[in-house]
């Protein structure tokens, strides 16, 4: 199968700067592609936008039938047409990538969340994961336990999540959480931290939004999420629901 790129096809970029372990993906979109170059919609962290310098390389990856792929490129031009964009050069070549945790997709999925105190967390991960299958989609018992509160996921990958929380939970960087995401009508239960916070002065109940990295994940877990995510994802395609 001939690997190609497509208008309106959606990617993430990424700095080939970071280091694999600090490493940031952002949802693009491709725009326009050229002879010698390729529009894409100016990336997005959560809902600010990412600054890419002017011959900054970056990489960008996709998905296809035949899986996840990446190219290398370099940033040459950023312009505003009716939305914001950046021009990037065309690569000659696409490499297979083993990575999917990446692809993140916008949802809207309620689920709860507690701090866990310094201790607890260094302690290492509980194996709870068969029995919060029986629970977590209980609401209230949920909402009985110590602690416990709640959001909405906004967006999703297999490498964390952007939530909406009140502010009256007190987040702050750093913060371990365990969390308890329904998925698929079942619960899967992760520990993360969060790495970013962003107040969203227009929004009423959840007015923070909290990026939280997957810290502690077992790997069937984050296989589940990789697959609901890419599922859905498909099935917004053929709706014609995702753009």
């Amino acid at each position: 199968m001939a690997i190609k790129l497509d208008v309106n096809q959606r990617v993430q970029v990424s700095r080939t700067t970071s280091g694999d372990a600090k490493r940031e993906y952002y949802p693009s979109r491709i725009e326009e592609i050229t002879n010698d170059a390729i529009f894409i919609a100016e990336p997005l962290d959560g809902t600010v936008p990412v600054y890419l310098r002017l011959g900054e390389e970056i990489e960008v990856f996709f998905n296809t039938e035949a899986g996840t792929f990446r190219f290398t490129s370099k940033v040459l031009q950023r312009l505003e047409r009716n939305i914001r964009m950046v021009k990037i050069s065309k690569p000659e070549t696409f490499t297979k990538s083993n990575r999917r945790d990446f692809f993140r997709l916008k949802v809207f999925i309620p689920f709860y969340f507690r701090v866990l105190p310094e201790a607890t967390f260094n302690y290492g991960h509980p194996h709870k994961q068969e029995d919060l299958k029986k629970t977590i989609l209980d609401k209230q018992l949920a909402l009985d336990e110590t602690g416990k509160q709640e959001g909405i996921v906004k967006d999703l990958s297999g490498g964390g999540l952007l939530a909406a929380v009140s502010e009256k939970s007190g987040l702050k960087l750093g913060d371990h959480l365990e969390m308890w995401l329904p998925l698929d009508n079942e619960g899967v239960y992760v520990w993360g931290d969060v790495v970013r916070i962003l107040h969203n002065p227009d929004a009423t109940k959840y007015n923070v939004d909290v990026g939280i990295h997957f810290s502690k994940i077992e790997e069937k877990v984050r296989d589940q999420i990789i697959s609901h995510v890419l599922s859905l994802q498909r099935e917004l395609l053929q709706k014609g629901a995702l753009e």
